[in-house]
């Protein structure tokens, strides 16, 4: 058995398999055959009511991108940083369908100590780690504050929708805390499609890696669609973003 063969004999554990160099050298360019919009289009049609979570909302940019594909979407947006929480308060407060809430999501309900970083984008539930990559720089904490956290099965419970098509997270390393708070509603089949960020490197002290959101979505049936906008630090893949679909969703 040669070398890619055996790579892949280990990843299928994962639903994840290499194709290549040629694979390999698309990831690097974020050239794929479908990417997120087409993918999305496929699933859902363009004047479907869907209900969205933007888990890590920043300043928008990720609403914008949904009501463009999905312009009667409901979209809950939550942001734990409270300067971005009343950037989206301005931006989208003429829009009804758009939830904005300031608190973060986690696998408790309740206040957490919440790192502000140097570079904003980077501030995180988890305290920064040294990993020898340019990003140390961006993530060393300047400040932290005390902010409230929600789970996603606790506000699924007092949303209408009653179900999620689309979930996205990126909130610096506590994704599958923020899944480990959903167990509930992967378990009744409540969420469509998972958007998330992964590691491959600990930018964060015991932050879990991409392995083990992989693991942990598996048990509820989910397997990756695809990989998206990879990172590299010191010639080797430190981050990306990875879209899970139910499998009995497929097609």
């Amino acid at each position: 058995m040669n070398l890619k063969n055996k790579i892949n004999k280990y990843l299928r554990k994962f639903n994840v398999e290499i194709h290549g160099l040629g694979y390999l050298q698309a990831l690097s360019k974020n050239e794929f055959k479908n990417d997120e919009k087409n993918i999305y289009n496929a699933f859902f049609k363009e004047n479907e009511a869907l209900n969205i979570y933007d888990v890590g909302a920043n300043q928008g940019i990720t609403i914008h991108n949904f009501l463009s594909l999905f312009p009667n979407a409901t979209i809950h947006a939550f942001e734990a940083y409270p300067p971005y929480y009343t950037i989206l308060t301005n931006k989208f407060s003429s829009n009804p369908k758009i939830k904005i809430n300031s608190y973060g999501i986690s696998n408790e309900v309740g206040n957490f100590t919440f790192n502000i970083n140097k570079s904003i984008d980077t501030s995180s539930f988890l305290n920064s780690k040294n990993t020898g990559l340019n990003s140390d720089e961006q993530v060393k904490t300047i400040n932290q504050i005390t902010v409230p956290t929600n789970t996603i099965d606790h506000y699924l419970e007092q949303d209408s929708n009653k179900r999620i098509h689309i979930l996205k997270l990126d909130i610096q390393g506590s994704e599958l805390k923020a899944l480990i708070g959903a167990e509930q509603s992967l378990k009744e089949k409540k969420i469509d499609f998972i958007y998330t960020e992964a590691y491959f490197i600990q930018q964060y002290e015991n932050q879990p890696l991409f392995t083990e959101i992989v693991l942990f979505l598996s048990k509820f049936g989910y397997v990756i669609q695809d990989i998206y906008h990879p990172i590299y630090g010191k010639s080797k893949l430190a981050w990306c973003d990875v879209m899970f679909i139910r499998d009995d969703l497929k097609k």
